[in-house]
């Protein structure tokens, strides 16, 4: 597949997409950004480089709501963008006029040399096609045993000091999340939390947060993307990763030739047919080309993790200065046992803490569509922001759930601060004013998968730890590295 790059795309994009908007009348017209570069968007650029470096760029998007309203438009990166945060337009793009926007050709660009085409950057006929072989992969049954969890948790904890010791959470939870995600995807855990682990699988999951990393990095830089210099990290990660995926697609397809031929022997490689779903040998009964199997699979273990890991993190960050409150939940997960799909959905002040962090970091804050066609937004336009807004082809519209989740109008004047409680009273709210997890058709496919996986954990550790203190000496505001002291018994 080849990508929009050459020049008289850019430029087209830059200028004539400016023209056609400039064309429309006045009550279809956003309010615009003020910047000094309105062609490129370096300004908005440099500031927002300097701003995440200083840890607060989404403070930074919040200043321009602020100063805007609801709904702007700007330049970034050669881009055409509407940003909003208003509920009526969100709903619009994700589900209304959902046929109108795509993922968009930049994000296929970015994430092409590492896992190409998939779920998360495929369009039309394709990501429908893809969206539907996938599904399986997370019905709720499948992840519902929780056998599934315990003996990967059980490893968490057992890295976890019992003795007041300092320890940094958050490189365990990734290692944590990977583990969980590679035994849905292939049915074998990477054992990253296993102080023997082999030094592949050390390697892997560095590899992949650099792959991460690097196509972050791609997808900020937009249209200008051509202009960045090489990263030869970023290669390089790519290259390991496509590496270790290949020794798991291989046995995939080995499985896929056993089933085709419906042997009674088991196949080379030592694959056998599973009980349990097991994701990637049921997609190699649809797909024998290895490199669309390992895209997939790299894919979804990206989604599965980083999800679950960012999540766990954020939660631990909260509770970890705020001791009292896991004091009280200590208190009732005690008396819980083993945990059961019964266990989870009824523990109300955990779920509350979950929705809680959930609303004021959200895992994804930022969410983009491009427009595929001429089309229209039901709010921003005209003088007082009340009028529907023409939104050009190729305009990328950016979701702000980080500044939407944070309206004093939608969750009261108290809606900066951390208050769980507050959900007792908010289970009956409109969906399209909290989105941890999108919304519409696109909605993250795995959500379930991750708030079960988060709950479980947050429960055994509550089980095994009675007190949490945090040790972080940054004195930075909002989610926190995790570094902490958890004081428990042993684990049995």
């Amino acid at each position: 597949m080849t990508y929009p790059s050459n020049w008289s795309i850019f430029w087209k994009g830059c200028v004539i997409t400016r023209h056609t908007s400039a064309n429309r009348s006045p009550e279809h017209h956003v309010r615009v950004y003020p910047q000094w570069d309105r062609l490129l968007g370096l300004d908005i650029m440099l500031q927002s480089f300097k701003a995440a470096k200083a840890a607060r760029l989404l403070d930074d998007f919040r200043s321009r709501f602020r100063l805007m309203g609801n709904t702007y438009s700007a330049t970034i990166a050669g881009n055409n963008y509407i940003f909003t945060m208003e509920p009526q337009n969100i709903k619009t793009i994700f589900a209304d006029r959902f046929d109108d926007f795509d993922a968009g050709w930049q994000r296929r660009r970015a994430f092409a040399p590492s896992i190409g085409d998939v779920l998360i950057s495929a369009d039309g006929a394709r990501w429908h096609q893809q969206r539907a072989m996938l599904r399986p992969a997370f019905k709720k049954q499948l992840f519902s045993d929780y056998s599934f969890y315990e003996r990967d948790i059980d490893r968490l904890i057992e890295q976890i000091p019992h003795d007041s010791s300092t320890i940094d959470l958050a490189p365990l939870f990734y290692t944590h999340a990977l583990n969980l995600a590679s035994k849905l995807l292939f049915d074998e855990s990477l054992a990253t939390l296993n102080p023997d682990f082999g030094t592949s699988s050390d390697r892997f999951v560095e590899a992949f947060k650099n792959v991460n990393n690097g196509n972050q990095r791609r997808l900020r830089m937009g249209r200008l993307l051509p202009l960045m210099l090489r990263d030869r990290l970023y290669e390089d990660s790519c290259r390991v990763v496509h590496e270790y995926g290949d020794i798991f697609v291989q046995r995939a397809l080995e499985y896929r030739q056993w089933w085709n031929l419906n042997a009674l022997e088991e196949p080379k490689g030592g694959i056998k047919p599973q009980e349990r779903y097991v994701f990637l040998q049921e997609i190699a009964k649809n797909i024998d080309d290895p490199r669309e199997l390992r895209n997939h699979l790299l894919g979804m273990l990206l989604v599965g993790s980083e999800t679950t890991a960012s999540l766990l993190s954020g939660c631990f960050s909260i509770l970890s200065n705020r001791p009292q409150l896991w004091a009280e939940l200590h208190q009732k997960a005690i008396h819980i046992g083993v945990p059961n799909s019964d266990d989870i959905r009824n523990f109300d002040s955990l779920n509350h803490v979950i929705n809680e962090v959930l609303r004021l970091y959200p895992i994804l804050p930022l969410f983009s569509r491009m427009a595929n066609k001429d089309t229209v937004l039901p709010l921003g336009g005209g003088p007082n922001g009340t009028s529907p807004v023409f939104v050009p082809k190729g305009t990328l519209a950016m979701v702000n759930t980080h500044s939407l989740h944070r309206r004093a109008d939608l969750f009261g004047n108290d809606a900066d601060e951390f208050k769980p409680e507050r959900w007792a009273s908010l289970k009956k709210m409109d969906h399209w004013t909290y989105l941890p997890f999108s919304g519409g058709p696109r909605i993250c496919i795995g959500q379930q998968y991750a708030l079960t996986e988060v709950t479980y954990t947050l429960i055994r550790f509550l089980q095994v730890f009675p007190t949490i203190t945090s040790r972080d000496t940054l004195g930075r505001k909002g989610i926190k590295p995790n570094v902490l002291r958890l004081l428990g018994n042993e684990p049995d």
